[in-house]
């Protein structure tokens, strides 16, 4: 197992998670990424939505990658080119990028919102990516609210006769109240998601322009309050408390979990709670790895920045 000491100072929890999506760590693949011309937008149909993703075929290759993004990411985020290049490149690996609806440039394609209990889309995606691209081994990462849906998809696999061989989650919510509230209590954190959700719903109602008919959300400064109007508005959930425990990791889901997994966070995550993560302590079906310093999907190795997390995958995948 690799240990991740960080050579770089300060080891600051909130410089790591701003460089985790960081475009400065995009230089490294300026002159070195076959993956930039080997790679392909594909459309997925499922039973009530299209998404969208890339694939990047490998010749050759026994291990195909399912890489999922955290809200308001995308395929394109920092993090996700940066770990579909080292896996191409030295696990000689296929890559398939799946963006959630609503995320990258795919708010034209289905007319509902995108929200966290969207579960079974990127369930029937992933199944019909699996099966379109067969390959011998499948291995699921997924990061922040991608590594929460990488659980849950986890747990449905078996029963969707999804064959996957280990799925890696990297800083994921567990429950998701209690990150919400940890993001509004930071005016750093909660004007970046507020500020990149707002983008993207103005993106989607220039699209579809009566669906936000009498909504002000533009001018809503709150996340709490703007999660509670859409939700209320545009889902079935009644409160928001319900729709929270909706894509909660449960001891039921984990349970249901029979793949290998590896749930991976720092102590010093600033949106995700150090303490939720208890649920999963001690579990037969998930390693959790836990380090001292990383912030939020950073776990950044040095100031060439690169990410301990693309050597841990590479190593225990």
């Amino acid at each position: 197992m690799i240990t991740y000491n960080p050579k770089i100072k300060p080891k600051n929890r909130h410089i790591q998670s701003i460089l985790a999506s960081s475009k400065i760590r995009l230089l490294r693949l300026k002159t070195n990424n076959p993956i930039a011309t080997n790679t392909r937008p594909v459309l997925v149909t499922t039973s009530n939505a299209q998404l969208q993703g890339f694939i990047s075929r490998n010749k050759d290759a026994k291990d195909l990658y399912v890489l999922l993004h955290g809200w308001e990411g995308s395929a394109q985020s920092t993090y996700i080119q940066l770990l579909a290049k080292s896996l191409y490149v030295d696990k000689k690996a296929s890559i398939f990028r799946l963006n959630f609806r609503d995320h990258g440039e795919t708010h034209h394609l289905n007319s509902g919102l995108f929200h966290s209990c969207r579960l079974q889309e990127v369930v029937e995606s992933i199944k019909q990516v699996t099966e379109r691209y067969p390959h011998d081994n499948v291995i699921l990462c997924g990061f922040s609210l991608g590594g929460n849906f990488a659980l849950r998809v986890a747990a449905k696999a078996y029963a969707c006769k999804i064959k996957l061989k280990k799925v890696f989650s990297i800083s994921p919510p567990l429950k998701p109240k209690n990150s919400m509230l940890a993001i509004e209590r930071s005016k750093l954190y909660s004007k970046y998601f507020i500020k990149k959700w707002k983008r993207s719903l103005i993106k989607k109602q220039k699209i579809y322009p009566k669906l936000f008919e009498n909504h002000l959300f533009t001018k809503t400064k709150s996340l709490q309050e703007l999660t509670e109007n859409l939700i209320l508005k545009h889902t079935d959930y009644k409160t928001t408390e319900e729709y929270f425990k909706g894509y909660e990791i449960t001891g039921k889901i984990i349970a249901d979990i029979r793949t290998p997994c590896h749930v991976i966070t720092s102590w010093d995550d600033p949106v995700i709670p150090f303490t939720d993560f208890k649920e999963i302590e001690g579990k037969t079906n998930i390693r959790l790895i836990t380090t001292k310093h990383g912030g939020h999907c950073g776990f950044i190795n040095s100031w060439k920045m690169h990410s301990w997390i693309e050597h841990y995958i590479i190593a225990n995948s």
